[in-house]
């Protein structure tokens, strides 16, 4: 006969240690004749090209695959083509190449800058037919003005491309304190937001369009081309190259620097509440106030005693340093603290302060991963040692007996390095073969995944996951057993160092007790679960050797055990 539901399902403790974040340094590299570098990008056109953004208006070229020193790409400063306004928090501010960018069909890249009438300019270039290590300067194509009146300040100023291929950019809240013409709240105003067009299109902006999925379209009192309200300065932000998650370090007024967080598919219409809250705080000498919907930062500290300024970085994705790999970096520009966050495996976060010694204004991402920071009239790349690769989390895992097939079931709660999960079984519960991969879907809050092994074996299997992260570790899961047709239980392991046990019942089981060696009862279980199996954790108890025993509906079920 096959056995009804035959189910192990329990949690695992896989990962649990607590994770410790690297180390961070940064190591100057050997680039002269920088001044004020405030972005760092790559082309990602294979080139291995980095483009450091300074703030005067010139653009510099850096071959990292060759070492040649940075020769200019373009200047739009005043000696240049004399398109900014700079000086304080004004300038050249940011650059983006095209998704589609590979020099010779698509040569699009894209500026953000205060304009010589101080306003925030965004603009469209192309690099030279045939040279795309130089521009053709007339190519330049005005998109989109944004007002700036009355102040200097707040410009925010970087532009990303989102997964979805559309040009988002932050824009300051224009300065002042308190933001005293609401612009952040105020739907009408482009100040204070996370903005999305979609720069293939044409419309009656001109060459762009609006992204019909954008959160405020046909809205009556929001510009369709607002994509989420409530900022006062995000100077820098990132999306996380491996799941379009968005990280905005939001500057703070004189209270709080705040560092805020939306899973990929959850970044639209979202109100961070400035200037009703500065971080999770209401904005002191601002009338009590609740924006709609507002969301609070996953990260605060506060200003000025940790910083007056912070600059938002990136989640880290590159191969060198494997204990590093889904940590997020951020820093102060005034300080030169770093701020290093990671998820804690229940839906918050972590965190790590540590001291640094350079004024960031900016970070960018090689096309390797490799990350760099730009501040001081220098570029460093960051180097992170120490620290603890972030592991998986298993929640449950579970096998059912069906017939000719065994249907194992498994969850996460984190698995941000995660690549594939590897199914396992033997016969014996010690030589393991393969019988198949799952791909590990990678989400912040985890996953629930499902794996059918076809077998007509009347005895019974163990199952196992092999874990592999994106370095090529490996992790393994407990063993898992299905209990074959003529077995009528099993209690397991039998050396125990974890207090986990597990129990394997072909039938219902009513009661399980542990008895030490005088014979008496030190725990006892009411158990109501189905035919399967479960994992049960035992109190702490002196080492030794214990019985345990299994009341089942006809049966007792009996083990020795040892405690370590």
């Amino acid at each position: 006969m096959i056995h009804a539901a035959c189910a192990i399902g329990f949690s695992l403790l896989l990962g649990t240690a607590a994770a410790q974040a690297p180390v961070i340094s940064f190591q100057s590299q050997s680039l002269s004749g920088l001044s004020a570098p405030v972005d760092i990008i790559s082309a990602n056109d294979g080139s291995d090209r980095m483009f450091i953004v300074q703030q005067g208006g010139i653009v510099r070229l850096w071959n990292r695959a060759t070492g040649v020193a940075p020769g200019v790409f373009m200047n739009i400063g005043p000696s240049g083509l004399n398109l900014i306004a700079s000086g304080g928090e004004q300038g050249l501010l940011s650059m983006a190449f095209h998704p589609d960018y590979d020099g010779t069909t698509n040569r699009y890249f894209f500026l953000y800058f205060t304009n010589t009438g101080g306003n925030v300019e965004v603009a469209r270039f192309e690099t030279t037919s045939g040279d795309p290590n130089t521009v053709n300067t007339s190519s330049y194509l005005s998109l989109l003005i944004i007002p700036h009146p009355g102040q200097t300040n707040h410009n925010g100023g970087k532009l990303n491309f989102g997964p979805d291929g559309y040009l988002y950019f932050a824009t300051g809240d224009g300065g002042g304190g308190n933001d005293p013409s609401n612009n952040a709240q105020n739907g009408n105003s482009l100040l204070g937001k996370m903005m999305r067009i979609d720069i293939n299109g044409t419309s009656s902006y001109g060459a762009y369009s609006v992204p019909p999925a954008n959160p405020f379209v046909g809205s009556s009192t929001v510009d369709p081309r607002i994509y989420a309200l409530g900022l006062r300065n995000p100077f820098r932000w990132s999306f996380d190259r491996a799941n379009g998650n968005m990280w905005i370090g939001d500057v703070g007024q004189s209270a709080r620097e705040e560092i805020d967080f939306r899973p990929a598919g959850s970044t639209a219409g979202i109100n961070y509440g400035w200037r009703c809250y500065e971080g999770t705080i209401p904005t002191p000498g601002v009338t009590a106030c609740t924006p709609p919907g507002a969301i609070p930062p996953i990260y605060e500290y506060i200003n000025p005693t940790q910083g007056r300024a912070v600059t938002g970085g990136y989640v880290y994705r590159g191969a060198q340093f494997p204990a590093f790999r889904g940590y997020y970096i951020a820093a102060d520009y005034v300080s030169a603290n770093i701020f290093i966050l990671w998820p804690n495996g229940s839906g918050g976060w972590n965190s790590s302060v540590q001291a640094g010694s350079q004024n960031i204004a900016g970070f960018g991402e090689a096309e390797d991963g490799t990350l760099y920071a730009v501040g001081n009239d220098a570029v460093f790349r960051i180097v992170a040692t120490g620290g603890t690769v972030l592991p998986v989390r298993m929640l449950s895992f579970t096998v059912r007996k069906l017939s000719g097939q065994n249907e194992l079931k498994w969850t996460t709660g984190y698995e941000e390095n995660t690549a594939r999960f590897h199914i396992e079984y033997s016969f014996d519960g010690r030589v393991f073969s393969r019988a198949g991969a799952v791909a590990a879907g990678r989400g912040l809050s985890g996953g629930s995944y499902s794996y059918l092994h076809t077998s007509s074996l009347a005895g019974g299997i163990y199952y196992r996951l092999a874990i592999e992260a994106e370095d090529g570790s490996i992790q393994y899961s407990s063993i898992l057993h299905v209990l074959g047709d003529k077995d009528n239980g099993k209690i397991y392991p039998t050396l125990i160092r974890d207090n986990n046990l597990i129990l394997s019942t072909p039938v219902a089981a009513s009661l399980l007790q542990l008895i030490n060696g005088a014979g008496s009862i030190v725990f006892e279980k009411r158990l109501t679960n189905s035919p399967g199996a479960l994992t049960i954790t035992l109190p702490s108890l002196p080492k030794g050797v214990y019985i345990v025993k299994v009341v089942m509906k006809d049966d007792v079920l009996m083990e020795k055990i040892i405690l370590e």
